[in-house]
């Protein structure tokens, strides 16, 4: 009596299904951190216009998922100025607004939207990518 085995391989197919999978968690991680650092930014009450918190988002690149901001002055609320940054100017300045009045500051205070929404919540972007790994 002989055997014969057939062996087939799928590594391909299921390498296409482990990205697929992978990419569909980090889009949903993506999403997730937005959410969170648009929340920080609202409860820190930098809302004004809500153009910075309206132009945080995600991309997903090269298996790396990306969280930030493309208005200039957001680096200002993400690590501060003046006397709340090593290095910031120590002292009260003034500055004109766009109403014409003037106001004295001694710098903003930094919320670390984007730090902080991608730290400080390392587990439940875990689960995410695991359940989107399991197909689940």
């Amino acid at each position: 009596m002989s055997v014969t085995f057939k062996i087939t391989d799928n590594s391909s197919e299921v390498l296409r299904a482990f990205e697929s999978q992978a990419k569909a968690g980090l889009e949903a991680v993506g999403n997730q951190a937005v959410s969170h650092a648009k929340q920080i930014v609202t409860e820190a009450s930098r809302v004004d216009t809500g153009a910075l918190r309206n132009s945080i988002s995600h991309a997903v690149m090269n298996k790396v998922c990306y969280i930030g901001t493309n208005t200039k002055y957001a680096i200002f609320h993400e690590l501060g100025t003046g006397i709340y940054i090593a290095g910031g100017r120590k002292t009260p300045w003034a500055y004109q607004g766009t109403d014409g009045e003037w106001h004295w500051t001694r710098g903003v205070s930094p919320i670390h939207m984007i730090k902080n929404a991608a730290a400080n919540f390392v587990n439940e972007y875990k689960e995410i990518l695991r359940r989107a790994l399991r197909g689940s």
